[in-house]
Parts: C-alpha cells; sequence; structure tokens
C-alpha cells in the first residue's frame, strides 16, 4: 500500500486541490482553481468552468491578452503534472532514487508555468487590476516534495530493515 501513497497523492493534487484561490477585481466575486477546473461565483452567478472549456474560449477569440496566457500557462502546467501522475503509475512498483527525483522534477517543473499563470493575470505580486491570487495550492506543492523526499528515505530504510 505505501508503494501507491505517491500517486494516490499526485491524483488528490491533480483531481481536488485547489491551486489557486482568487478574488475577481474590484472584489465582485471569488473562486477557486484547480488543476482542471476553475470554480468561480460573482454577481454574474456560479460557474464551475473545466480546463477544456476554458481552452474553447481561446480558441473562439473569447478569451485573449493576458488572461488567455494565463490559460495557456495553466494548461500547460496541468499537461506536466497529468505525465508525471502518469509516470507515477506506471512506475509504482519502482522505489529507487531516481523515481523519486523524476516525481519531484516533475511537481517542480509544473509549479513553474502554473506560477507564471497567476503572474501572467494578476502580475508580480499577485494582485492587480484583475484582482487577487493565493496561490496556496502551488506553494503547497514544494513542501510537498520535501515529504516526498522524507518519505523516500523512510521506504529506502524500511527496505533495508526488511532485508536483515
Amino acid at each position: 500500500m505505501r508503494r501507491y501513497l505517491v500517486f494516490f497523492a499526485l491524483c488528490l493534487i491533480f483531481f481536488v486541490l485547489p491551486l489557486q484561490i482568487f478574488i475577481i477585481g474590484g472584489s465582485t466575486g471569488i473562486g477557486i482553481q484547480g488543476a482542471v477546473y476553475r470554480y468561480q461565483t460573482s454577481g454574474y452567478g456560479t460557474y464551475f468552468i473545466p480546463l477544456t472549456r476554458e481552452i474553447t474560449f481561446i480558441l473562439n477569440g473569447t478569451l485573449s491578452g493576458r488572461t488567455a496566457l494565463s490559460v495557456i500557462l495553466w494548461v500547460s502546467g496541468t499537461a506536466i503534472l497529468a505525465c508525471t501522475t502518469i509516470f507515477a503509475f506506471l512506475h509504482v512498483d519502482d522505489t529507487t532514487e531516481n523515481y523519486y527525483r523524476q516525481v519531484a522534477g516533475g511537481l517542480i517543473a509544473a509549479c513553474v508555468p502554473y506560477l507564471g499563470s497567476c503572474i501572467a493575470q494578476y502580475g508580480i505580486l499577485l494582485h492587480g487590476s484583475a484582482g487577487f491570487s493565493l496561490p496556496a495550492g502551488i506553494i503547497a506543492i514544494p513542501c510537498w516534495i520535501i515529504i516526498l523526499y522524507y518519505y523516500r528515505h523512510a521506504s529506502k530504510r524500511d527496505q533495508e530493515i526488511s532485508l536483515i
């Protein structure tokens, strides 16, 4: 069961964990955004917007400029996170040092475009005319990498003990 922990944690990040909490400019609305969804409520209504719908908005010209760039970067981060999750599933029996290094590298590589997306939309200080962003989940991912690092060493220590 322990070997599936990394894969299940990646699925949690991918499908559930809100990576960003945001306030729409002028405090007209609030929302959360995960890797594959955006949920927001404002004076215009409450919406659940899958990432595929945002891609469609870019392709048909509804979104452009900073917002389109932000969505493109978010999609890039999600693609990297998806590849990392698939890699973790395919190599779930692999507990070598290289496996954990590749998963950690994939998570770091996903964080870069996610943060770039927030900066593109809200500015370098994550606060601007478009609103305010708190990328709590994106910041939590490097913390999870640290936990993965310690888990790797605990797993390695358990293997050494079982050999004795």
